[in-house]
Parts: C-alpha cells; structure tokens; sequence
C-alpha cells in the first residue's frame, strides 16, 4: 500500500485497551482518508446511535493519504464524532505539525471509544502507545497542558493535540488545540475528548509512507510550489494573514456585523483588518509543516487594558466573530479576546455568534440582569466580552447558560429568529445576501453552519474555478445555477477535506482539481481520473448525509435563518461583488501570463504596497462604475417579531433545484437508488429501515 500505513490505532479509554485496527485498501480508494474514511468508520462503529457525551461516541483522528510528505498544504489532520453542539454528524480539521508526527508513528489515525475513570493523556511514540494519566493536568489550559505534555513526552519531535477547561467543562463548542494557535475548532470536538476524560494526545513519529510514484510526486509537488510563489492570493495571506481579507470582504457586505443586522462598519473595517495588525499588533509570521504561505500570525499586545505576552493572533473569523458581531472595534481587546478562547479551547465563530444573540436577547427583554447575573449586556463591551469568555470556558453562572451555544438559549428564551445558527451551529462570517449560493451551502452542510464544506465562497468571488470539469460561471445575486454549483463544489470540497489538504495552499496553488488528482495519484498509485474524484466527493457526501439523517436531520433542518438572506435591518449593502468577481479573474489570468521573475517580483510587491492596502477603496472605486440595480425591497415593520420584507435572497428556488439534483426525498432522504449507484446499499438499507427520527432542530 502507498500513502497510507492501513492501520489504525483503535483504544477502549474504559478498560484501557488498545488494538491495531487494519482497513483495506478498497475502502481508502472509495474514501481515500480525512473526514471521508472517518464518516465511513463511524457509520461502520453505529456513531449515529450514541449520543454525543456518551462514552459509546467514536472519537476518530484521522489523516489523509499524503500526510506527513512536503506537498504544501498536507498538514492537517481531522477530528471527527458526533457533535455535542449540532447532535449530528460533526468534523473538524487543525494544521500545524500534529498531523505529520502522527502518520510518522505507522498509524493513519486514531478510534476512540469509551471513556477513562479519570483523566489520561495518550503517548504515542514511534509503534509505542501508552496511557498516562493526567490528573494533574485537569484544569490547565491547552497552552499550558501542551507545554507540559511535549516535556514529559522528552521534547524534541513531539506534538500535541489536547483541550482545555472549555473542553473538560462540556462546553458544546470546545476546541481541540495544537501548537498554541492550530485549533479543530468547530462541532465541539474538545467536548467530546472532555466526556471521555482524555486530555490530550501525544504523537512523536518521524517515519515516512511509501510513495508510488517519486518522479510524479515531485512534478505536481514543485508545480504547486510554483503556482503559489506567483500567487497574489498567497502573497497576501503571508503579508496580513486570514485577517487581509476583512477590507475585501466588508467592501462587499459579506462580513456580518451586529448580528447580522447593519450591512457594513466601515471603522471597524479600518480597525481590525489584517493590514492594522500587521502595522501594530503583528511580531512574526508562522507557517504549518511543509507549507511555504506561512499565513498564522504571531502578535504581542505590550501595553493597556489588554496587554497580552506574544501569541498567536485572530484569524478572519475571530476578528469577524469577537468583533465586527459585537461591534467591538478595538483590535487589542480583539486578540486578548482571540488568545482566550485558544487558551481555553474554545471555537471564536460560536463564541462571538452566542454572545451576540445574548445582547440581542437583552435589548429585546427576553433576558434581564437576573438571567445573566447582573450583567448589563450591549454592543462594543470589550470588557464585557473579556468577562464572559472566562465565564463560558468555567461554565460559572450565565456562562453555564451561553456554553450551550445560541440555539439552546433561543429555545428557552425565545429570539429564534436572531439565533444565528443552522442545525445548531453558529454561521461563520460569511453573508449569505452578498454571496447568494452560501446560502444554501449553509443549508445543506453536513455539519451544519459552514463556509468550508463546499468551494461556493471562492467560486462567488471569482478565486476558484470549476471549469475543468465544465461548470460554467454564475451570475452575482441571482439563483440561476447556484444549485449545480453548490452539488458540484460539495463534491470537490469533500475531496479536499478526504485529503486533508489546507483549502488556503489549495488555492494558492491554483485551486486546480487536476493539480488534486495528479498529487494523489503520484502518492497512492491509484490511478484516478477527474470523474472518479467527484464520485469520491459524492459518495462521502451521501455517506455523511446520510449519518445526519440517522442522527434526526431531515428536510425541515435544511434551513437558514431568515434574517440573513432579507435585506439588512441598518444600513444598505453595496452589491459590489459583481465588480470584484472580473477583477480577481482578470487578476488570476494575468499574473499567469508573466514569464519574467523580476516583472512578477514587481507586480507582487505593487500588489503589497498598494493594492492589497486599499482594497476597500479599489472595490468600492469598481463597483460604483456598474450599472445601478433596482433598489432592493425595504423592511417593514410588524408587531411581535422580525420585519417582513420582499426581495432577498431566493433560497427556495435554489432549495428545491438542490432537492431534485441530489434525489433527495420528503424527508431529505437520499433514494435508495442513489445510494446504491455510490455502493452505499448498507447505508440505505439501515437508513430506509429505520423510523424517521424526530427533527433535530427543535427542543
């Protein structure tokens, strides 16, 4: 076998035993690894019939086939389970070096099952696994535990993957931290390695797979690394990180601000963008195993109420989540923000997205101070957010309450209509009404509110392409299409998430699909051409659907709240992507054209100096040269709840096309006959023999 070991390390925490779990080659070229094999395993362990907390829940690590080469962008490995925030099929994915020093040891992955009398950590050294306790670890927090973890493992190559108070607390979005600023952050997968008593794990390997084809390996290899050397895209995430992206973003009203009500905010635009942090806050640049972006911040705030010692800095969703929904402008209070929710282990997009809805709650009167134990809850509180942020990770007082995440409150509370959440997870900090296909990529995620499990985001704003295999282009705000689009770029983003490969050096490499399939043929051996790629991405689609319909999602969850596809409740959004789309393409096109080093050294410095500094004036320059569109409907006000309107996103449409594409029945069932065509008739005949289960998205 090439790539993969095809074996496991399967672990009982309960009675503490431990077996080699040895997988087929068949089933990794069905699956290939990552989520994909994950889900299939899980489906395999009858994951779906165990709840989230309970020892019976399958914990599962997993690689993918060229983790642990020098390919940029393999450095990640996924975490999967049923989620304790969603309560149905859950997965996440960290970069760092984990991922390498994990398939260095001879094992693929991780099972757990069971759970500990107490708390232990796994030492996995070489082909040496033990369980050492960690007793005296419970109640530190993950930078700390990680510290102390790599010095009892003996240093040197060791990497960690552990939790924090968040995830021992049953936080249902805990975080599974590595190296300090590496997070598999959503689904509350720290919660899930919480309930087991486990936390963390230890991995020091340095061993290598065998590759099938070393010379076709190092062409798509060397061809990647030259496509992102010449990438602007790239060259911008190392200059100012996830965060660069907050100018582009709020000059098309994709960024969400104050719950989603106010269409754009311009000063904290100019306040938290990664262009500020890196003339203030920023001291270093770190880059994941193999990776030549180097896009993770390291910062240092060195004076004032939120003076903070060197760490790792907020992403695009922190600064989106813990600033721009709280309207919070104060990129200090932001990373002493951001630092604690790492620290703690805790996901910053469900973070920011509950609080938000709190102070929603409040203002409307749905809570009062005897609720949230004194606290005055508004907008812009940097202090506040402080506050509650150790709060929810202890779970003390309305912390207990908020570590619920927003849809547990809205059922007790009420609200639901500005619980920004779909099948219980909080919505990144993407907007729907400025990029109409995420919309029903949010609606039909396998893991509920999600930007990442399908390529819809880059495809809207003209960074990705699928016209290799013949999807054409689709018009901004308009339904036409979205639908296909959305079926095919799920397709492609479950191949990327089966490999594992970080969707940031994928695009920078020039988000090619042949680019994907030259890599991994070069790695396995396998020989698969672009069709047999997509049927991989839609049989795992099919497969992790399928467990969410186990777990009681049906038809009636694949909504999204209706406040983010209807026009703004303050402000007017710009509907400028239809000028930043030909931009990015036109870019993308040219700088493929340019031969000269020295001409591309120009042009990326230019890009640097001036371009990437002024996106928002570029973007909105650019858009006012369109024709202007009918303006859209106006909200008008009703008693007793959200403002009814006309207009907004047709998601229904898109909704029902989607249905029929993916033959999905009344329930949102995938047919028999679809399954069968996936070699899925296991899946189906356990599916279709079941009862409907209730609807997940109710109390």
């Amino acid at each position: 076998m090439y790539g993969n070991w095809g074996m496991l390390l399967r672990i009982d925490l309960s009675s503490g035993q431990m077996y080699d779990w040895h997988i087929d080659e068949e089933t990794y070229r069905l699956f290939l690894g990552g989520s994909g094999l994950a889900s299939r395993l899980f489906f395999q362990l009858k994951g779906h019939e165990a709840e989230p907390l309970s020892p019976d829940n399958p914990l599962i690590f997993l690689n993918g086939p060229a983790s642990g080469t020098n390919f940029p962008g393999c450095s990640r490995v996924a975490i999967c389970a049923r989620s304790p925030l969603t309560n149905i099929w859950g997965e996440s994915s960290m970069g760092g070096w984990f991922s390498r020093r994990l398939k260095g040891t001879g094992y693929d992955g991780i099972v757990f099952t069971g759970a500990s009398p107490h708390p232990v950590y796994l030492l996995l050294d070489g082909d040496r696994a033990e369980l050492r306790d960690a007793s005296h670890l419970w109640g530190s927090d993950a930078f700390e535990a990680e510290e102390a973890l790599i010095k009892e493992a003996g240093g040197g190559r060791a990497a960690v993957a552990c939790i924090g108070p968040a995830g021992e607390n049953l936080v249902r979005f805990a975080s599974v931290v590595s190296g300090r600023g590496h997070l598999a952050a959503r689904c509350g997968m720290g919660a899930v390695m919480g309930s087991k008593n486990l936390k963390g794990v230890v991995a020091r390997g340095n061993a290598k797979c065998r590759i099938a084809d070393e010379a076709a390996y190092e062409k798509a290899r060397e061809a990647a690394l030259r496509n992102i050397s010449g990438s602007l895209f790239a060259e911008g995430l190392n200059l100012f990180g996830t965060a660069g992206g907050v100018d582009l973003s709020s000059a098309i009203c994709d960024m969400p601000v104050k719950n989603w009500r106010e269409a754009q905010w311009r000063e904290g635009m100019e306040g938290l963008s990664g262009v500020k942090m890196a003339d203030t806050i920023l001291t270093a640049r770190r880059s994941c195993y193999a990776c030549p972006i180097a896009c993770k911040r390291v910062v240092e705030v060195r004076e004032g109420d939120y003076g903070m010692p060197g760490g790792p800095g907020p992403e695009y969703e922190g600064v989106g989540s813990l600033g721009f929904m709280l309207k919070i402008g104060d990129l200090n209070a932001v990373a002493k923000a951001n630092a604690l929710c790492n620290a703690y282990g805790m996901d910053a997009i469900s973070t920011g997205g509950t609080l938000a809805y709190a102070i929603e709650a409040f203002r409307e009167g749905l809570l009062d101070m005897g609720v949230t134990g004194g606290v005055v809850l508004d907008w812009g509180r940097p202090d506040q957010l402080i506050e509650l942020i150790h709060r929810i990770a202890r779970r003390e007082g309305f912390g207990d309450e908020l570590a619920e995440g927003c849809r547990a409150l809205s059922w007790r509370y009420g609200g639901q209509e500005f619980a920004i959440h779909v099948k219980g997870m909080e919505c990144p900090m993407h907007d729907p009404r400025a990029l109409w296909s995420m919309a029903l990529g949010y609606a039909t995620s396998i893991r509920g509110g999600c930007h990442n499990r399908d390529t819809n985001l880059g495809l809207e704003m003209g960074m990705d392409d699928l016209s290799e295999i013949g999807f054409p282009r689709t018009r901004p705000y308009r339904s036409e299409g979205k639908a296909v689009m959305t079926v095919h770029s799920q397709a492609v983003a479950s191949v990327c998430d089966a490999a594992v490969i970080c969707v940031f050096a994928w695009k920078g490499a020039g988000s090619s699909l042949a680019m994907l399939r030259d890599m991994l043929n070069a790695v396995t051996g396998y020989g698969l051409t672009l069709d047999d790629l997509l049927e991989v991405g839609n049989r795992i689609w099919y497969q992790k659907r399928s467990i969410c319909n186990l777990c009681g999602a049906g038809r009636s969850d694949d909504e999204v709240p209706r406040r983010i596809i209807h026009p703004h409740l303050e402000g007017e959004a710009s509907e400028f992507l239809g000028a930043l789309n030909p931009l990015i393409r036109v870019n993308n096109r040219l700088m493929g054209l340019i031969k000269s080093e020295r001409l591309l050294a120009y042009v990326k410095s230019f890009h640097a100096r001036v371009l990437l500094r002024n996106t928002f004036r570029t973007v909105n320059a650019a858009g006012k040269l369109l024709p202007r569109r009918a303006p859209r409907s106006r909200r008008a006000p009703v008693k007793g709840g959200e403002a009814r309107t006309r207009g907004g996103v047709d998601f229904h449409s898109m909704l029902e096309e989607f249905y029929r594409l993916r033959e999905l029945d009344e329930n949102g069932h995938p047919g028999a006959s679809v399954l069968e065509r996936y070699g899925l008739g296991d899946v189906s005949r356990v599916l279709h023999a079941s009862e409907n289960p209730a609807c997940c998205n109710r109390p």
